[in-house]
């Protein structure tokens, strides 16, 4: 089944298929005719691996460009995030934004941002303070989703993060490109899951109660 791809430019999501979808692969000792001839990409080892997409809404280019090895990662253009509402903690944004800016010059940077933002969702979400990001994560076990915990669960064993985040959510470890970027999907996840889905549930409580009672006041009037 293919894949989905998200447009940089436009956000619209459309399926990877090969009028809009194209790979290369580039190594220091073999040339591109060397990966097109007979036996394929996968009989031969890249150094390299670029990925370009067409948008057919917007008719825009982007390409993910990425070492086979995780060494580095490059996405043009460069992933900003999904745009927050105000009534999310500036603190929150901030920290998720520059999260998103600097993943492809410094994952491991982004990484710590990430932990850190996701540390002061729990906190101010649920009002709930331990040691540490860990100690927090299991505080709000009984609270969230089992689907949700699985997935806190699961970056605290996410590579490296998972050996040192329990210590200090504040710490900079190794960490490769793909790594971080699940983590600023978790965090997207999350924003929406908590904050986003609690304000329009408010907002449309808020609505149901104003069109009753303006129904009664029709009922009753004077």
């Amino acid at each position: 089944m293919s894949e989905k791809y998200k447009c940089p430019y436009c956000g619209v999501a459309f399926y990877e298929a090969s009028d809009n979808t194209k790979e290369r692969r580039i190594s220091y000792n073999f040339d591109q005719k060397d990966f097109d001839g007979p036996y394929g990409y996968n009989s031969i080892l890249s150094d390299i691996v670029a990925v370009y997409h067409y948008c057919p809404s917007c008719h825009e280019y982007s390409v993910q460009l990425a070492s086979s090895k995780g060494l580095f990662s490059f996405n043009y253009p460069p992933y900003t995030g999904i745009t927050l509402p105000d009534y999310i903690p500036e603190a929150i944004r901030k920290d998720y934004v520059e999260a998103c800016s600097i993943l492809d010059a410094s994952p491991k940077a982004s990484a710590t941002l990430s932990r850190r933002c996701l540390q002061g969702m729990i906190r101010d979400f649920w009002g709930v303070t331990s040691g540490n990001l860990a100690g927090e994560i299991d505080l709000i076990k009984d609270k969230i989703p089992a689907d949700q915990y699985r997935v806190l669960n699961g970056v605290r064993r996410l590579g490296n993060i998972g050996a040192h985040m329990e210590k200090d959510a504040n710490l900079i470890v190794d960490i490769d490109p793909g790594e971080a970027q699940k983590l600023v999907k978790l965090l997207e996840l999350l924003l929406k899951d908590w904050y986003i889905a609690r304000h329009e549930r408010e907002e449309l409580y808020r609505e149901i109660l104003v069109i009753d009672e303006k129904k009664q006041d029709e009922r009753h009037p004077g």
